[in-house]
């Protein structure tokens, strides 16, 4: 039955543009700028994770002299976004790194992609501390290459004033494939997160705010509307490509069926960028209909969006970033850079 709806959704993705979300639509209204660097510790992390040919690690630094219980969850991606969790206590100052193939439970989590979040915990009998967490993953692919970023944060700061985001690509070292991560969740408590196949972020509209892609001399093209939501269903992908001239690592479907890479004469173009507006929050009721968030599901507010961007040669050099941290108007920080305890990864 989840099956089938999840199939239903991305033939009514188009329809849920035209017939729910303008009657709501936010584009102009809430702002996104680029992602704030913070020393400070935070209340949750959120990691992207991808053991499909891969291996994941996460961090979490207990910044605080307290102790500080977490809740640790899983979000599986490829299983209808199914959650495995658990509670484990920080000591003051303390650094755990975990595989997330050998996480304490012992859960299996092979052959899947998903998230992790982690939140402070004032339920577990362990210790309290607001704003004690940083992190970092790092992922490591078979091929040679490996991404590594800090976790991004999900604390509430003051919007700015940008209506877009821009995700810059180029084939710098060969670079010819991409990782474009879009985690959708809801925050029910401070150390407690949900997150469906179907509530989903929606960026560009079919009039407008549009999808762009650009290549190094400015020529663009419109793509159609893209839908983040945890699955691995054709359309909805938590993880996407960028086009056809630089497409998913792990075979997903590419944002815009462009190929802005080659241009018209092989090699004369190797650069580009993808203007991703923001647009709207979509939640889908179970026969796959799509409704506006906060008439169906949860209110907007409490849905939160981060973003991860990775570029890769398919061999040796891979690179991956932050590109958005957004709940409803406010922008989020990127976890801190870890700067003697990265090295531990």
């Amino acid at each position: 039955m989840l099956q089938d709806s999840l199939s239903k959704i991305k033939y009514l993705i188009v329809l849920a543009f035209l017939l729910v979300i303008p009657m709501q639509a936010k584009a102009g209204d809430f702002g996104f700028d680029l992602i704030d660097q913070t020393d400070t510790g935070v209340d949750r992390l959120i990691y992207y994770y991808d053991t499909v040919d891969r291996e994941t690690y996460i961090q979490v630094t207990n910044t605080s002299d307290e102790f500080v219980g977490i809740h640790v969850q899983v979000f599986r991606a490829e299983d209808n976004c199914s959650e495995d969790d658990f509670n484990w206590c920080l000591t003051p100052g303390d650094t755990e790194i975990w595989n997330v193939e050998e996480l304490p439970g012992g859960f299996d989590i092979t052959d899947s992609n998903g998230f992790v979040a982690i939140s402070v915990d004032e339920d577990f009998d362990c210790g309290f501390q607001n704003n004690a967490l940083i992190g970092m993953f790092r992922i490591i692919d078979d091929s040679g290459y490996e991404y590594r970023t800090n976790a991004a944060s999900s604390e509430d700061f003051t919007a700015f004033s940008a209506d877009f985001n821009v995700l810059n690509f180029n084939d710098v070292s060969g670079n010819n494939l991409s990782d474009v991560v879009g985690i959708t969740y809801v925050a029910l408590d401070i150390d407690q997160v949900f997150a469906s196949p179907f509530i989903g972020t929606v960026f560009g509209f079919i009039d407008d705010p549009q999808i762009l892609i650009f290549d190094d001399n400015e020529n663009f093209n419109s793509c159609s509307p893209t839908v983040f939501a945890c699955t691995n269903s054709a359309g909805l992908e938590i993880n996407k490509g960028i086009d056809n001239s630089i497409p998913n690592s792990q075979g997903f479907s590419e944002i815009c069926n462009t190929s802005k890479l080659d241009g018209p004469v092989i090699g004369a173009v190797d650069s580009g960028w993808l203007f991703l507006p923001f647009f709207d929050y979509v939640c889908f009721d179970p026969d796959g209909t799509p409704e506006q968030c906060g008439e169906f599901g949860p209110p907007d507010e409490d849905i939160h969006f981060v973003g991860f961007l990775g570029i890769n040669n398919g061999d040796g050099t891979g690179s991956m970033d932050s590109w958005m941290s957004h709940s409803f108007g406010d922008l989020m920080p990127t976890g801190t850079p870890l700067s003697t305890a990265d090295s531990a990864l």
